[in-house]
């Protein structure tokens, strides 16, 4: 009986792999966006502070923006932790269909391999087939 091609299996198992690394590449770009914000928030304080300083109302509304900093940051944070939580779990998914794709391209391999010992079997039955012949014509 013969076995059938594994293509239908490696094309569906590399469509997968590829939808995750895009989703994988989409959370990076989620990452690096949490981060940029996180510091320009760390740069603009030293900012605030020097205006603080050069008059009072500066100073008087200093307190609810350094405030306002602390809560976005913190919520920054979360927010970059959820994506990290999601992003660990994409992996893992990742590994398996690699894992998947692997397995799949290694049983076509074998297939082919096998297909390839069967002709030259063939092949070889064919050419001693014709040797004997040839020999008992001689005779």
């Amino acid at each position: 009986m013969a076995v059938r091609s594994h293509a239908p299996l490696i094309r569906l198992a590399r469509f997968k792999v590829e939808e995750l690394q895009k989703q994988m590449a989409e959370i990076e770009r989620i990452r690096a966006s949490i981060h940029e914000q996180i510091s320009r928030l760390e740069e603009s304080v030293p900012e605030e502070q020097g205006v603080a300083v050069e008059s009072r109302e500066g100073y008087l509304a200093y307190g609810s923006y350094a405030r306002s900093v602390i809560q976005r940051k913190d919520k920054l944070r979360a927010s970059l932790n959820d994506v990290d939580m999601e992003a660990d779990g994409l992996r893992a998914r990742l590994e398996q269909a690699f894992g998947d794709l692997k397995k799949y391209e290694l049983l076509e391999e074998r297939r082919l391999s096998r297909l390839q010992d069967a002709v030259r079997m063939a092949e070889q039955a064919e050419m001693d087939e014709i040797a004997g012949q040839r020999l008992r014509r001689a005779h």
